[in-house]
């Protein structure tokens, strides 16, 4: 298929970086942001409507109304305290030159967002503008700006971010890119087009056959031939051909709705992967603890932040379904099921084991002491105890003493087990269930 330069008039982009945070550090995290001009997102505030997308304005009542009541409590937290993605974000409108070989591509950077998210997860979004370009160049654009290191970005957030524990992707160090590419009214939109924005793909030409087929898997086209919706599982691209006041139409959800159901995905796709890899890690027959962890991860994750019905309305409902699809979101939850099973299975089989073998123990020591042992000294225990009487003792008595004294001290050793073992359950749920909250009391500025 051969390609044939167009030019794009502007150019939007938010490039999405998946990190591993310290729990140890949040609250210094969190102080650290609003030290450095970070402020909470809150749809209550309508400022923010038109702070951070350099020109563009999102609608807050839009996408509260976008998506499900009880997704909007865990994507639109209204305070630092509740569950769910707490984001941060700063404006930067700064000019900048990305120089590639004999290649110069000015551009803007309008913001940046820290997005921390339950289970130790977040995201660094960088959004930034090209005015004016060949449609290569916004693609060599987009290629040479996924290789930034995280250092390049943010290099004042080192020390927050858990370096041994990397998002668990296939490649953890690349970004994942949603494009909003605007074309001169009236200049069509091609497959090739689509495919080059979604893959980021040169100038080569490709196979007609795949790319048709590429496309139709991956793409949404309710407003052909004026717009184009395409999916992968690093990219979201939406290139339209129509005037500038549609545009900014497109914009207000490309930054709102659009952007809350990539990050949606991106998290699920996070969440059910480190699950996988958290199972893969486990010795089944010593690390009791975190199987009954897992078990509680799963749970805690499936019940308070995976929802099925995502937005309310067709349209958000069949990007949703795109999204799941490019992020095999299905699958991975079928598979965490599956997970599920075989622990509570192995959890069930070893917890009988562990109770038939304990009512064993008990029941020898019941009989022996009821039948056997007290028989033979209790007359001694009567009234005042003549420890001399237990030296005239033969063998079987002293045998019936030390049935009866062990299986006293048996039954207080497995009374104290199970109190600690209740007690530690509790500690742990309560540490589990905050790995869920970003923060208990989020720290007050020092004078």
């Amino acid at each position: 298929m051969m390609i044939k330069e167009k030019q794009v008039s502007q150019a939007f982009f938010q490039f999405i970086l998946p990190f591993s945070w310290k729990a140890v550090t949040i609250r210094n995290f969190i102080l650290f942001l609003q030290e450095n001009q970070f402020t909470p997102y809150r749809l209550n505030e309508l400022q923010n409507e038109s702070a951070y997308y350099g020109g563009c304005q999102v609608s807050h009542s839009d996408m509260e109304a976008f998506f499900h009541p009880l997704t909007t409590q865990f994507l639109f937290p209204k305070s630092g305290h509740e569950k769910g993605l707490q984001r941060y974000s700063k404006e930067i409108n700064i000019e900048s030159l990305l120089n590639i070989d004999h290649l110069k591509i000015p551009f803007q950077i309008h913001s940046f967002d820290l997005i921390l998210c339950p289970y130790e997860l977040g995201f660094i979004t960088v959004r930034t503008e090209i005015k004016g370009a060949a449609l290569s160049n916004v693609i060599e654009f987009a290629n040479q700006f996924n290789k930034k290191d995280f250092e390049d970005l943010l290099p004042d957030l080192e020390s927050f971010v858990d370096w041994d524990s990397p998002p668990p992707f296939l490649e953890p160090d690349k970004m994942h890119i949603q494009s909003l590419l605007h074309f001169a009214d009236g200049e069509s939109i091609d497959e090739i087009d689509l495919f080059r924005s979604a893959t980021l793909s040169g100038e080569n030409e490709g196979n007609h056959e795949y790319i048709t087929n590429y496309v139709k898997d991956h793409s949404y086209s309710r407003w052909a031939p004026n717009t184009y919706i395409c999916v992968n599982e690093h990219c979201f691209s939406c290139l339209i051909n129509s005037s500038t006041p549609k545009i900014m139409a497109v914009a207000k959800r490309f930054y709102g709705e659009y952007y809350y159901l990539h990050l949606i995905n991106l998290f699920n796709k996070l969440v059910f992967v480190k699950i996988a890899q958290n199972y893969s890690t486990i010795r089944i027959e010593k690390d009791y603890n975190e199987i009954e962890k897992l078990i509680y991860f799963i749970n805690s994750f499936t019940s308070n932040f995976f929802f099925i019905e995502y937005p309310i309305n067709s349209e958000g409902q069949e990007l949703f379904k795109l999204f799941k699809s490019a992020y095999n979101i299905d699958t991975l939850y079928s598979n965490t099921k599956d997970t599920l099973f075989s622990l509570f299975k192995y959890e069930e089989n070893s917890v009988t084991k562990k109770d038939s073998m304990l009512l064993l123990v008990l029941t020898l020591y019941t009989v022996i002491c009821g039948i056997f042992s007290m028989n033979l000294f209790a007359k001694d225990l009567e009234g005042k105890i003549h420890w001399s009487h237990f030296k005239s003792y033969n063998p079987f008595e002293y045998f019936a003493v030390f049935i009866v004294f062990s299986g006293i001290i048996v039954v207080a050793i497995l009374g104290f087990q199970s109190l600690f073992q209740v007690i530690q359950e509790r500690k742990n749920k309560k540490k589990w269930d905050e790995q869920a909250v970003i923060s208990s009391q989020v720290p007050k500025k020092s004078n």
